[in-house]
């Protein structure tokens, strides 16, 4: 829970924004290889994965029998193999042994071999710059590539969780440490600090970008979730027949954005009920206080035909008056 006056969170979300912040954010990674690794990812994946050249990344949902999303990850192309950064790691490979018949494919959660930092805000590029032994400013997003902290082995991409320019750094579990270090004397002459408020780059910062997590999608479709654009239906994938199906006969939800209307905190649970006039008309997902636009906001899901942007709603018992908004504020 994060409240308006909690000003070390409050100075967290401000580096980020204005100057750089790190912090140690392990995504659950798991490795896919073989001679059909690409064809699989392509056949499990909505993004076409197909054909994306070495050293670049995408993200991408994996849908269910019914055309919902289960997963949202990245799918690199490290040369031979491919990483997938998930925060469901042990979920996609019970996925993957269910669907993984004709295909000859190898996969493995390496999460406990690695681990991640997030480097993040305008000035995140001078830290890297002197952190790592080649510049790495020229990344385009979900570029991917090697480099050396010291005599360290990295991998670097150009990504991130906060909608701002931001690097990830995976490194040997062993030397986690070391490169924490690194990164702290690295980042020292910018002040840009270590966040130590996990609701901050996990919820505030990102929230205000309209980023959510896979849970805030559940039972959705790419299409409810505002994520049609990563679908391609000019190629096969699991769950394209249902995704069709309900996209044909138009998207009943809407992942929407919520504004608390006034000025005191509002403490909004997961699974808030959303009322129009009474009447529930869809859920909370999450709320958060974001501070770079000081307001109380939150997602919502909704039914799509009674809730366009601008309708006014009430959340929870407590009837906390609110407006649908766009799902992003900066």
């Amino acid at each position: 829970m994060l409240f308006k006056d909690d000003e070390v969170a409050r100075a967290e979300a401000k580096a980020v924004r204005e100057n750089a912040g790190w912090y140690r954010w392990t995504h659950d990674l798991v490795e896919v290889s073989g001679p059909d690794a690409e064809r699989f990812l392509d056949w499990m994946l909505v993004n076409r994965i197909a054909g994306t050249p070495e050293g670049r990344g995408k993200y991408t949902t994996m849908l269910d029998e019914k055309g919902q999303i289960i997963d949202d990850l990245v799918a690199f192309n490290r040369g031979g193999l491919w990483w997938l950064s998930t925060l469901y790691g042990p979920h996609a490979v019970r996925w993957f042994d269910a669907h993984n018949e004709g295909f000859d494919v190898t996969y493995q959660d390496v999460t406990q071999a690695w681990d991640m930092y997030a480097v993040q805000g305008p000035n995140s590029g001078k830290v890297m710059a002197a952190l790592l032994d080649e510049p790495v400013d020229d990344l385009k997003r979900f570029q991917i590539v090697e480099r050396h902290v010291g005599q360290t082995a990295v991998v670097v991409d150009r990504g991130g969780f906060t909608g701002e320019l931001g690097f990830e750094l995976y490194c040997a579990r062993k030397d986690s440490a070391a490169i924490a270090e690194a990164i702290a004397a690295a980042a020292a002459p910018f002040d840009a600090p270590r966040l130590t408020t996990l609701e901050v780059y996990v919820r505030s910062l990102p929230m205000e970008k309209g980023m959510a997590l896979r849970q805030d999608y559940k039972g959705l479709t790419p299409y409810e979730a505002n994520l049609g654009w990563s679908v391609h239906m000019d190629k096969d994938f699991f769950g394209k027949e249902a995704l069709a199906a309900a996209h044909e006969a138009g998207e009943r939800r809407a992942f929407v954005g919520l504004e608390i209307e006034r000025e005191s905190y509002e403490d909004i649970a997961q699974k808030e009920i959303v009322y129009k006039r009474g009447v529930p008309v869809g859920y909370t997902p999450a709320f958060i206080y974001g501070y770079t636009v000081d307001k109380n906001i939150g997602f919502g899901v909704v039914d799509a035909r009674k809730c366009p942007i601008g309708t006014r709603v009430t959340i929870g018992g407590n009837a906390s008056p609110a407006v649908v908004v766009e799902p992003k504020w900066c």
